[in-house]
């Protein structure tokens, strides 16, 4: 057992020095985004269909402006998908987008919709003041109407704060209530 234990103290203190004298490895650096390929992403005006909200996070630097469903009302197992219009006010490090669609009836169910903003492909930190994103995620309801809640995390439990909840509700946790989906009848 004793020449384990030496073996093992030498292997350490190997590595120690080796970890020691190593420079730290850089942090991988984001590829720079290709602004001509989001044609789809980048909007100028909002759709005729949007329920307005008015939101801000972050003290003012990211506006939601609204939404739209589609098809709206949803259609229990159908898929919707729901539009995200974000406007961008000054720079934002990065961050993560987190939907919660809980089921109004009180069920207590929960349909999770937390993605990076247009697949991944782009992310707030690229984002450019003045910049209108549209951002969009498709799921398919149950049969109950859906308060569609969300916010921004970096990670963890880390939300953007919520300034203002325009014509949405702030919930108290820097979750916003944005609206409801209705489901037909």
């Amino acid at each position: 057992m004793k020449p384990i234990r030496v073996l093992a103290l030498s292997v350490l203190s190997v590595s120690l020095a080796s970890c020691i004298e190593r420079p730290a490895p850089e942090s991988p650096s984001r590829p720079a985004v290709d602004r001509s390929r989001l044609q789809d992403v980048l909007v100028r005006q909002t759709p005729p269909n949007l329920t307005p909200v008015g939101a801000t996070f972050g003290n003012g630097a990211i506006e939601l402006v609204g939404y739209t469903a589609d098809p709206s009302p949803m259609v229990p197992g159908q898929h919707t998908r729901v539009v995200l219009y974000w406007r961008c006010r000054s720079e934002l490090d990065s961050w993560h987008i987190f939907v919660h669609l809980d089921d109004v009836t009180g069920s207590g169910e929960r349909i999770h919709a937390e993605h990076d903003p247009a697949g991944g492909r782009y992310p707030t930190d690229a984002w450019q003041p003045g910049d209108l994103i549209a951002d969009s995620f498709a799921f398919a309801p149950g049969h109950a109407p859906l308060g569609l809640y969300l916010g921004l995390y970096s990670q963890g439990e880390t939300r953007l704060k919520l300034d203002q909840p325009g014509r949405g509700k702030n919930d108290g946790g820097n979750r916003l209530l944005a609206g409801i989906l209705p489901m037909v009848k």
